[in-house]
């Protein structure tokens, strides 16, 4: 069944019930005013001086009541049946035939009858007027013949004057025919104009719903976007600052190196000139030069081994901070890990420590200061992880391992902090969501890691995690650079 013809039965039907309650309030005022005219015209029936009711008026009482019933009950409970209007239709016929007898067959009693053909009407169902007319017809042929006086107001009237009444009847209900079939095309018309109202309705928020979910896409795109440009406008910025601090510390701590192995070697070698005069020095004195000598080498020592670890922290920003290039380039990704985990050294060192199982691995075509980035920032969550856990004085664990796997390198960056709770895993990578509290965090680390690894390295990231046991993220990239 299409949508017009299920809309049209639909309008129908409601169109049926509300002329149901309509004819149901319609008989019983007719009863009423029945039983008013009969009390007035002829309330009494006389037989000397005995007087009763009037025939009238026990037939507009009980035979009015009678009839009423069945129409009434089956409105009640069989709205829009076609069998509760049929039923309605003969009951008004029978009604404009009781209104006649009870006023004696006047003229304008007989009205009604068009009337009540014209109410009908209201259904749109032209067989309704078909019933009608069959009981108006079979009234008038039997009390013509039976009582003639109280159809037509005469004792004497011809047999075939039903015909005359019946083909008045006919006359009007090619009209109301008509109407009820014009009025039947109009609602079908406007049943289709509704349902290609709805279908174009649909058509608008399908076209609506699928614009409104692409512009979404695009605006999640362009914020993603824009959070990446000035992610990388932040590192851009950031690496050419550490990179020119780290130079400009690199050159005075070669200086103070290269002036320390002068003056360690300078000192060794006055020692043995010192050694070969100590015969001219009191006991004193030579205990004196021995411990001043001793204290000295051991000075050296810090001081040579103090600056090998500014070297290497220098060395280790000048990797973290290399200009990353437009296009990929090969790079040592353990390499890469090792000054990660120096430059973010003062993020864990107190709560943390590192265990590193790196596997040895070929070279990845990546871009590296985006790997770099993407790292820290997990190695700050582990660090940030495992404070919320761990009480004072105790420390935790960052587990970092890689290894390779067929045409993949795999990082796994493990941490013993409080884990993250299951509603929040899928939540995790979007944009501005941390589990941190107000202040700690700023919910972009691992979306820029998502971003790192899916989108710009075409490799996966997953991640395992059990609230107050830990997290395990698993980083998979392509050793050769992806399409």
């Amino acid at each position: 069944m299409s949508r017009t013809d299920e809309i049209f039965l639909d309008d129908i039907q409601r169109l049926h019930r509300r002329t149901d309650r309509m004819f149901q309030w319609l008989l019983l005022a007719q009863w009423v005013f029945a039983v008013g005219v009969a009390l007035i015209d002829s309330p009494w029936s006389w037989s000397g001086t005995t007087r009763t009711l009037h025939i009238h008026v026990k037939a507009a009482l009980v035979f009015g009541g009678l009839i009423n019933v069945l129409p009434i009950l089956l409105v009640r409970f069989r709205p829009g049946w076609w069998g509760t209007r049929q039923s309605i239709a003969a009951v008004q016929m029978l009604w404009s035939a009781l209104l006649i007898m009870i006023t004696g067959g006047r003229i304008e009693t007989h009205f009604h009858v068009f009337g009540s053909l014209a109410f009908l009407a209201f259904y749109r169902d032209w067989r309704v007027l078909q019933t009608a007319t069959a009981v108006v017809a079979l009234d008038h042929l039997v009390r013509g013949l039976w009582w003639p006086d109280s159809v037509y107001g005469v004792a004497n009237a011809e047999w075939w004057r039903f015909l005359e009444h019946a083909g008045w009847v006919m006359f009007e209900n090619v009209f109301l025919a008509y109407s009820c079939v014009r009025s039947l095309r109009e609602m079908k018309n406007s049943a289709d104009r509704e349902a290609r109202l709805e279908r174009t309705n649909a058509i608008v928020e399908r076209e609506v719903a699928d614009r409104t979910r692409e512009l979404k896409q695009e605006m999640e795109h362009r914020t993603k976007v824009e959070l990446e440009l000035r992610q990388a406008q932040k590192l851009e910025a950031v690496g050419r600052l550490a990179a020119g601090v780290a130079h400009e510390i690199n050159t005075p701590v070669q200086f103070v190196s290269d002036s320390c192995v002068f003056l360690q070697e300078a000192s060794a070698e006055i020692a043995v000139l010192v050694a070969e005069h100590r015969e001219l020095l009191s006991a004193d004195q030579r205990r004196d030069l021995d411990e001043l000598t001793g204290e000295m080498t051991e000075a050296f020592a810090r001081a040579m081994d103090g600056l090998g670890r500014v070297a290497g922290i220098v060395g280790a920003m000048k990797e973290f901070a290399y200009p990353d290039r437009i296009e990929m380039a090969p790079a040592d990704v353990n390499r890469a890990i090792t000054s990660t985990l120096t430059v973010a050294r003062n993020e864990y060192k107190y709560v943390a420590d590192v265990v590193t199982e790196l596997d040895e691995l070929p070279p990845v075509v990546c871009h590296l200061g985006d790997l770099n980035q993407a790292m820290l920032n997990m190695i700050v969550n582990a660090a940030h992880a495992i404070e919320a856990r761990v009480a004072a004085g105790e420390r935790g664990e960052i587990a970092i391992a890689t290894r390779a796997v067929d045409d993949q390198v795999v990082i796994s960056i493990r941490d013993n902090g409080c884990g993250i709770p299951a509603e929040d895993l899928d939540k995790i990578f979007d944009p501005f969501f941390t589990t941190k509290p107000l202040g700690k965090g700023s919910g972009q680390g691992l979306a820029i890691a998502r971003s790192v690894v899916v989108e710009k390295h075409a490799g996966r990231i997953s991640v395992d995690s059990a609230v107050g046991q830990g997290t395990t993220f698993t980083i998979s990239l392509p050793i050769a650079a992806a399409a």
